[in-house]
């Protein structure tokens, strides 16, 4: 079902909200699992809750804090920013929790899109506003276009999104960017904007000496991708253990995120050779790839070529020594008071941290053992 059909979207409102039925013929499955959380959340959809933006102070500082977010990203805004004039639309920047941090694009469109709060500091997760782009990418972690009826709230109908998640080299949500318009008409070719756009800013985060410390390998089934947004990408500590990735280098290898900081570079490639020119990388499974892997060496990459979550960690001065060991008790002390909030269970305190559920106990293990020494 990979178009938008207005007679089969009303007919499984009527099942959903008029029968209390499920429409799993009628309706795609990720907007169905978008209705059951909505759902289960107690909304109603005929009567949604209003979205209020933040007042003027709370906004500028919520701007303010996502001011990297939003500069890492500003190729992307501006290029899609092009689009949405062309085809009345607007481009949407939000954080990790779905409050929009930048929207841009059709003056006529953004007119109304700030009408209906579609602007900074305007909450659109799927708790706040219903299923919509924005809320159901982050949600699902995965690009999601959602159009006219298969929006949650019958007020939303009128609106056509596309959004696709944000994922940091260590498999973190920081954010999603998204393309709206009015309903009235369909754009196929939004979705594939957005997660391409999406791409390209992940891409970035490996740029800039960030992973010089680590063996860096770029790879493709195409050898003409390598070195492009598209490529994958696996960053390996000295120990040779999975450190960062980007989705595709994770699908290429068949893993998933819980490999990192678990699987080891020759549990995946047969051995590499290292070098500036590109050759032929065989996996351990015995698929082929062509890629290059660029060994550990001195980084001279200034703060601001670094990707901007790692800038304070690749250039921390001398005297940040004493706030690191500061830093590191914080940390502690916030994970074991979300292992208790979760009774213990280490998959859902490192859902609540934002990590890993290997990292998480990698970590509590390691400071464990710094402050016991």
């Amino acid at each position: 079902m990979p178009l938008y059909s207005a007679s089969l979207t009303e007919a499984a409102r009527d099942k959903f909200f008029g029968r209390g039925e499920l429409p799993t013929v009628e309706l795609k499955q990720p907007i169905l699992r978008s209705w059951l959380r909505c759902a289960e959340l107690g909304l109603d959809a005929a009567r949604p809750s209003r979205v209020a933006p933040l007042e003027r102070t709370e906004l500028q500082m919520f701007l303010a804090r996502h001011e990297r977010l939003r500069r890492l990203c500003r190729p992307e805004l501006d290029a899609l920013n092009a689009e949405a004039h062309e085809t009345g639309a607007i481009v949407i920047l939000a954080d990790a929790q779905g409050m929009v941090v930048d929207a841009i694009g059709d003056i006529g469109f953004a007119g109304y899109a700030a009408q209906i709060a579609l602007k900074p500091g305007a909450l659109w997760s799927e708790a706040a506003a219903g299923t919509n782009a924005i809320g159901a990418a982050l949600a699902e972690r995965r690009a999601m276009a959602v159009h006219g009826g298969e929006h949650f709230y019958e007020s939303h109908n009128i609106l056509s999104g596309a959004a696709a998640p944000i994922v940091d080299p260590r498999g973190v949500v920081v954010g999603a960017l998204a393309l709206a318009a009015h309903a009235a008409v369909q754009r196929v070719h939004a979705l594939g904007l957005v997660r391409f756009a999406a791409e390209q800013i992940e891409h970035r985060f490996f740029g800039g000496g960030a992973f010089a410390a680590a063996t860096l390998l770029r790879f493709h089934t195409d050898p003409a991708v390598v070195g492009a947004p598209r490529e994958g990408l696996l960053a390996f500590d000295e120990d040779k253990r999975l450190i960062a990735a980007n989705r595709r280098g994770l699908s290429f290898v068949q893993r998933d995120w819980c490999a990192l900081d678990v699987a080891r570079l020759e549990e995946l490639f047969e051995p590499l050779r290292a070098g500036p020119q590109m050759g032929e990388i065989i996996g351990t499974d015995g698929r082929r790839y062509y890629g290059l892997a660029n060994t550990p060496g001195v980084c001279r990459a200034r703060p601001t070529d670094c990707p901007w979550e790692l800038q304070d960690i690749c250039f921390e001065p001398p005297s940040a020594r004493l706030a690191e060991h500061r830093l590191r008790d914080a940390e502690l002390s916030a994970m074991r008071a979300a292992l208790d909030a979760c009774d213990g269970n280490f998959s859902k305190a490192a859902r609540i941290l934002g990590v890993h559920r290997s990292t998480l106990y990698r970590r509590l293990s390691e400071r464990a053992g710094e402050r016991a020494r």
